[in-house]
Order: structure tokens, then C-alpha cells, then sequence
């Protein structure tokens, strides 16, 4: 009968017990949950600095897409035998087109080994050395080395063919006079300009 009575009375201390137990586990995380949240905080803020300080630091990769020309000339003879020389302050080659050449304060000179050359000076310019053609654009001026000066926005020259024409208007000074005119080509053979679109000329007496 002692033994029988006995029973009952562990039943209430274990469950008291498991309590306890569970009430110490509550305590515990509701101490470690909150540290471990701030802890994660400060340690992602200290990533997102570190990394932000390093890209800094970083020297940024620079993608080579131009080969840089020192002391550019090209030259060669026109179908006339006269000879041309291009020369610029500098030169750059793609290397996406490596044919063309970026040009900047361009010279070019018609007929050098003759009593009087002509001479061509632009802001830019592009040459193609496969289909031989300059492009000059922003302040071309044209000298034949006979008086007659020429001022335009723009210039093509063939230097094949000798041919040289333009698009963007034309004021041309010489003994004779002014004349402007919206367009024009020079030929060849003959040296003779041909002006198109509202034509304008001043002659002096």
C-alpha cells in the first residue's frame, strides 16, 4: 500500500520540471535571438563597407579600342603623277575598321615636288587607306598655291583619282574676286571648279 501511494505524487514534479525547462529555453532565446539579429546587422554593414572601400581602390580595366599613330604619314602618287602627302598633329587606328584613320588638325599636300602645290588643312579627317579616300570636315581650307583660297565645312578627296568635292558650302577668295556657292568639285585635269546651288561671286575691279 505505501508503494501504491507513492506513484501519484512524481507526476506533478516531473511536469513542473519540464516547465521549468521550457521557461529556461524561452529566456534564453529571447536573449540570443535579438544578439544574433544584431550581430548579423553589424557584420553585413561591415561587408557592404569593406567591399564599397575596395571598389575604390580598384583601378578600373580600360578597354584598348584605338591604336595610337606617332608621326602619321601617308603618301603616295594620283593617277596624274603628282604626288600627295597626308600629315596630322595625331592619328589614331580602330581596331574595330582597321583601314581607317582617325586624323585630327590633318595637312594635306597636292603635287609637293611641283613649283606650286596645293595645300589642305581640316579640324578632323578620316583616312581609308584601303579605298584611298580623305574626308576632311570642320575648317578645311584649301590653297592651290596660286591665289585662290578656299574656305568650307567639309572636303573628299580621292586620292587615286585627284578628285576633290564638298558639300557643305564654299567661299572662294582669289585675285578676281569672292564666290560662294552650296556645293562643289574640282577637276583633275583641269584644276576647274565647278560650283552648284545658289551660286554668289564678287569680282574686283
Amino acid at each position: 500500500m505505501t508503494a501504491a501511494a507513492s506513484i501519484p505524487h512524481s507526476r506533478p514534479t516531473t511536469g513542473l520540471e519540464a516547465w521549468r525547462r521550457r521557461s529556461a529555453v524561452i529566456r534564453l532565446l529571447r536573449w540570443a535571438l535579438p544578439a544574433l539579429m544584431g550581430a548579423l546587422v553589424i557584420a553585413l554593414a561591415g561587408y557592404f563597407t569593406l567591399s564599397s572601400i575596395q571598389a575604390g581602390k580598384q583601378t578600373p580595366k580600360v578597354t584598348q579600342t584605338e591604336i595610337k599613330l606617332v608621326g602619321a604619314r601617308f603618301m603616295g602618287r594620283m593617277a596624274d603623277g603628282r604626288s600627295f602627302l597626308i600629315g596630322a598633329g595625331q592619328a589614331a587606328r580602330s581596331d574595330t575598321v582597321m583601314e581607317q584613320v582617325v586624323l585630327a588638325d590633318p595637312v594635306l599636300t597636292l603635287g609637293g615636288e611641283t613649283g606650286a602645290p596645293s595645300r589642305m588643312t581640316a579640324r578632323r579627317g578620316v583616312y581609308d587607306e584601303k579605298t584611298r579616300i580623305l574626308r576632311l570636315s570642320g575648317d578645311v581650307r584649301i590653297d592651290n598655291g596660286q591665289g585662290q583660297r578656299v574656305a568650307t565645312n567639309d572636303s573628299i578627296i580621292d586620292t587615286r583619282t585627284g578628285k576633290i568635292s564638298g558639300e557643305q558650302g564654299f567661299v572662294g577668295d582669289g585675285p578676281l574676286g569672292q564666290v560662294k556657292a552650296n556645293s562643289y568639285d574640282v577637276d583633275r585635269d583641269t584644276g576647274r571648279v565647278t560650283m552648284k546651288g545658289r551660286v554668289r561671286a564678287r569680282i574686283e575691279k
